[in-house]
């Protein structure tokens, strides 16, 4: 999910064009939207006005959910140390806005790319070296 905080208001992606992403408010009851080039890093028309009040206390959780799903998408770290090197910055002023586990668990699991076969019709070396020592380390017994 691509967001954008800009004067404390925060925006998601609408939909995308071939020059540009357009982005609404996070507050589904407001008509307030920005456009940006497809690199996400300059304005094209600034956001329209706001028809509620700021919410600085959203910022925080948003801001964390961001950082986890940037995370998942570019580690193999377990999802039990992504969510506890996240909420270890965590503002505990902010606390009351913090997302369920089960809800951050699962944003993780999202994120995570699925394997499939290579080119070749193979399984890639990665998943073929963890098969390889899963069964090396598993023992047989006879009854």
């Amino acid at each position: 999910m691509s967001t954008i905080l800009h004067k404390g208001y925060i925006y998601t992606v609408e939909r995308k064009t071939k020059t540009k992403s357009i982005f609404r408010c996070k507050n589904r009851n407001c008509k307030a939207r920005c456009h940006t080039n497809l690199s996400m890093d300059a304005f094209l028309s600034l956001p329209t006005s706001h028809c509620h009040a700021l919410q600085p206390d959203s910022i925080p959780a948003i801001q964390l959910k961001i950082g986890i799903e940037a995370h998942a998408a570019i580690t193999d770290e377990p999802t039990s140390t992504i969510i506890h090197s996240a909420l270890r910055a965590y503002p505990l002023g902010a606390a009351g806005q913090l997302p369920k586990n089960e809800s951050l668990m699962l944003m993780i699991q999202r994120q995570r790319t699925t394997e499939t076969v290579g080119a070749d019709g193979r399984l890639p070396e990665k998943l073929r070296k963890n098969i390889v020592a899963k069964a090396s380390s598993c023992t047989m017994t006879k009854n």
